[in-house]
């Protein structure tokens, strides 16, 4: 009886599993690397375009030479559509192999297509099985054709070399909003709280190997539309002002002769927004900003102890530029009516009940509301030399 059981389960075991049943062999598929989004005004037509990996090149090629091979590692494919899940499926009339979407890196969006409105193509994005949320978005300011299908000088594929410059320049500067998908998701489903998506400038020029792009500053957007573009200082005050600033460098000039630029690493960068309502029932958000920094440049002979007046002027010099570049940020949201900040979400989770008064007009109360930046800044290093050689004794 227990053989018989035992045979059963066997038996049972061996025909329900399914195997690979619907199994995709890897020299079967086109490994999307990148894709890309436009529109035709004239039409409402998408335009898709989409970089995929050239697996006979990547083999022949050495890696060390990146995509300085005799052949491309990658190529580029375009399709339109109605819808933009309509323009992705048409890309398979161009190709021999079914279109693999997994290790997609970059998602890129013409300005057309930003000012005309992304939430279809984001939506399609989050209902599709394949299509990763996790790919990093930016908005493209010139030829996007050109773009994907650059080739950068130290990386095998262009997909690589945007994915890798987004994330350097992030580091070494933060002046461009690095935004994944599902972070674009969280921010436009949020009332009083607007998307701001990295900007990648394209040269007029690609094709003459110009260089590829230039990566800083971005997209500014109310709701799913974009209504302008930010400069890398109004991405670098977005950064200061959200606590997404990694590190970045400032010029000020030296407080004894007010000439000589002096420059400071900023780094350690925190916020903290509060929403306070006075006695009188006004209302006004307090942004703090605590940083610390470290001397990089320092032409001139001067005190630098750490609390000497001098290194306190310092200070007060760094803490009042990034206090001008997050107003200068706050005044382009307001005069595009972009929030990208989220001054009125801070209002939605504190105070829903006036939230409920004044979301329907929150732009127009923007516009006036006040808000105080108050910044503590910390030099707390001066490099490894604690204070310069006089200049009369290197000459």
């Amino acid at each position: 009886m227990k053989k018989y059981i035992v045979f059963t389960i066997i038996l049972s075991i061996t025909l329900l599993s399914c195997g690979c049943w619907n199994r995709r062999e890897p020299e079967n598929l086109a490994i999307v690397l990148a894709i890309a989004f436009d529109i035709e005004k004239e039409t409402n037509m998408y335009n898709t375009i989409a970089q995929i990996a050239n697996p006979l090149a990547m083999g022949a090629t050495d890696i060390s030479q990146g995509s300085a091979g005799k052949e491309k590692t990658f190529l580029t494919l375009s399709a339109k559509g109605e819808l933009p899940y309509q323009a992705m499926r048409n890309l398979v009339n161009n190709a021999t192999r079914e279109f693999f979407w997994s290790h997609n890196r970059v998602v890129l969006f013409s300005e057309e297509l930003a000012r005309y409105g992304i939430y279809p193509t984001m939506d399609m994005f989050g209902r599709d099985r394949q299509l990763r949320t996790i790919a990093q978005v930016v908005v493209v300011d010139g030829n996007l054709k050109a773009l994907m299908e650059a080739e950068f000088p130290l990386e095998e594929t262009g997909a690589r070399g945007l994915d890798r410059q987004i994330i350097t320049i992030r580091k070494e500067r933060s002046i461009f909003p690095i935004k994944p998908l599902n972070e674009l998701y969280s921010t436009l489903a949020q009332p009083g709280r607007d998307m701001f998506i990295g900007r990648i400038t394209v040269p007029e020029n690609i094709e003459k190997g110009a260089g590829p792009s230039r990566i800083g500053g971005g997209a500014m957007f109310h709701r799913d539309r974009m209504v302008g573009w930010a400069e890398d200082e109004h991405a670098k005050g977005w950064a200061y002002a959200t606590g997404r600033a990694f590190r970045s460098t400032l010029i000020i000039k030296d407080p004894m002769d007010d000439k000589t630029p002096i420059s400071i690493e900023v780094t350690n960068i925190k916020n903290n927004k509060r929403l306070i309502i006075d006695t009188s029932g006004g209302v006004y958000i307090e942004l703090k900003i605590y940083a610390e920094g470290r001397i990089q440049d320092f032409p001139v002979h001067r005190n630098l102890e750490i609390e000497s007046d001098y290194t306190k002027s310092l200070e007060q010099r760094t803490a009042q530029n990034i206090r001008s570049t997050i107003q200068s940020t706050i005044d382009l949201s307001r005069e595009l009516n972009s929030d990208i900040i989220g001054f009125g979400n801070l209002i939605y989770r504190k105070q829903p009940k006036l939230w409920e008064e004044i979301g329907d007009r929150w732009y127009e109360v923007f516009k006036d509301i006040n808000i105080d930046i108050k910044v503590d800044m910390n030099i707390n290093r001066t490099g490894f030399t604690a204070s310069p050689i006089e200049t009369k004794k290197m000459r």
